[in-house]
């Protein structure tokens, strides 16, 4: 195949005064995001500021700060790794696929078993479980995705320390468009967290269980439209 990807085109439709105005948010090669093809029922706009609506003109937008940030983030490594009674395992990364440390990795387990990452390089990391995880007989297969950012580190992701308090608010450093998004959640170690009080400006994260007196655990959050 000779075909190369040159752009990434997402379609937002908003409906005012009875009329659909459609248009298209782009993402080129080089992560910038532009507004592109605004129709009204009429045809091609060409004047949007003077002739669309404000909540049309509200709704464009906002459309392309959620690609913006819903491209901030990407998966860049995936695959399996397999328990058969081990309590951690070595997972490798390709050579040039990550420059840093800065990324998370979610798991999937087949029955909610909790897992952490531990020993991160930009070479590989180990997957952690409680206790010895599956069997010879009986194996744990378990998903992985590696997930970084644009930048090498994220606006809408990093790592955040709970104290004894048992919860901690995180602030966005730009409002986000909207707070319909997914906070994927990576602790350090098997212990409850959740996220609450979710709004555009930022969210709190909460420990499932009180914490003893002068202890901290740390928790790595990333952002997703």
């Amino acid at each position: 195949m000779a075909a190369v990807q040159e752009q990434s085109v997402y379609t937002y439709a908003t409906s005012s005064g009875g009329q659909t105005y459609r248009y298209d948010i782009v993402v080129d090669t080089q992560g910038l995001v532009s507004v592109r093809n605004i129709r009204s029922p009429l045809g091609l706009v060409t004047d949007p500021y003077t002739s669309l609506p404000q909540m049309v003109i509200q709704d464009i937008n906002e459309a392309r700060d959620q690609v913006a940030q819903r491209n901030a983030v990407s998966e860049v490594d995936s695959g399996t790794v397999t328990f058969a009674g081990e309590v951690s395992l070595p997972v490798g990364i390709a050579p040039g696929v990550v420059n840093n440390t800065n990324y998370r990795v979610v798991y999937t387990t087949p029955d909610g078993m909790h897992l952490t990452t531990t020993g991160k390089t930009i070479t590989g990391f180990t997957v952690e479980a409680p206790s010895a995880y599956g069997t010879v007989a009986v194996p744990k297969v378990v998903d992985y995705s590696v997930i970084t950012t644009t930048a090498s580190v994220s606006n809408y992701g990093g790592t955040a320390t709970i104290d004894d308090t048992g919860s901690v608010s995180i602030v966005f450093p730009v409002a986000m468009a909207t707070a319909s998004y997914r906070v994927v959640l990576s602790p350090d170690g098997p212990f409850g967290v959740f996220v609450t009080g979710k709004t555009k400006q930022g969210f709190t994260l909460q420990v499932g269980y009180t914490m003893i007196p002068g202890s901290t655990v740390t928790v790595g959050f990333d952002v997703f439209l």
